[in-house]
């Protein structure tokens, strides 16, 4: 994101791997960088693409003028603004995408974008954000390695937060390795999954996965419902853009922590040009 040549980036991937709370730790680390500021403006709960301008006017303090179209309004501030916009569940309002093109040519605008799929504008760089690493359904590594494997070093530290002195042994490893093959190495699936187990045990939750959007519920109520439950991964929600430093995002362990870290480093790029963009 430091990259001149860098003014809209997109986070894709499917619902679950953590593109929301990548951008939001990408967001904060910046937050210094733009002099008018960082803002977030989640769009889960707009289905209207032609609202997506008005939901950035709201959030960035800008009123509409009249009937002068927002978009035109928003072009003219932004023109002596340094500031980023992280446009959050972009995939449902994709044909706005012009929108933001046009946006771009305003000033020195950036914009973060989460989507599970690209704008393909121009403009456009994008990072896949990718599931967590698991075993092979064939592998046989010893449990010392098996702990290497981000996926199961996920569910190993959020169950000890739910049931503290769980560790990872030869009588549930196989249990817990089929949980996370299961689940697709999916961080959110993986924390909600691991935190059942203040009230099941392993072997029961590996048993009820079959039905897995039931059971993958119980997330934390400070967050957006769509990360509360697997099936709310998709669902509308009721919240609307706001600066970013308001947003808050879904807690993380240490695991989970190092992996959003690593990825963030990478994108928040250096200037001279390195980072892992796929064009």
């Amino acid at each position: 994101m430091r990259r001149p040549d860098v003014h809209l980036l997109t986070l894709t991937g499917v619902g679950g791997t953590g593109k929301t709370t990548l951008a939001q730790a990408v967001a904060g680390d910046m937050l210094a960088e733009f002099s008018n500021g960082v803002f977030f403006v989640e769009l889960a709960a707009i289905a209207q693409p032609e609202l997506v301008t008005s939901a950035i006017a709201q959030t960035v303090g800008v009123r509409e003028a009249g009937s002068k179209p927002v978009l035109e309004v928003l072009k003219d501030y932004f023109r002596d603004k340094h500031l980023l916009l992280v446009l959050d569940n972009f995939e449902q309002v994709l044909s706005a995408a012009s929108d933001i093109a046009a946006l771009l040519t305003a000033g020195s605008l950036k914009v973060l974008v989460t989507s599970r799929e690209v704008l393909h504008l121009s403009a456009e760089r994008k990072f896949v954000v990718l599931p967590l690493a698991v075993p092979t359904e064939k592998s046989k590594e010893s449990i010392e390695d098996l702990q290497n494997f981000e996926a199961i070093a996920l569910f190993v530290e959020r169950a000890r937060s739910v049931r503290p002195g769980f560790t990872l042994t030869e009588e549930n490893a196989a249990s817990v390795v089929d949980i996370c093959m299961q689940l697709d190495g999916l961080p959110l699936a993986i924390e909600l999954a691991a935190a059942r187990m203040k009230i099941l045990s392993v072997q029961t939750i590996q048993a009820k996965l079959g039905n897995s959007l039931t059971l993958l519920t119980g997330g934390p109520r400070d967050v957006p419902a769509r990360q509360q439950t697997m099936r709310g991964e998709g669902a509308q929600t009721k919240r609307r853009g706001q600066p970013v430093s308001a947003v808050p995002a879904r807690p993380k362990c240490a695991a989970h922590a190092r992996i959003v870290g690593e990825a963030r480093n990478a994108l928040v790029a250096s200037r001279n040009g390195s980072g892992p963009y796929a064009l």
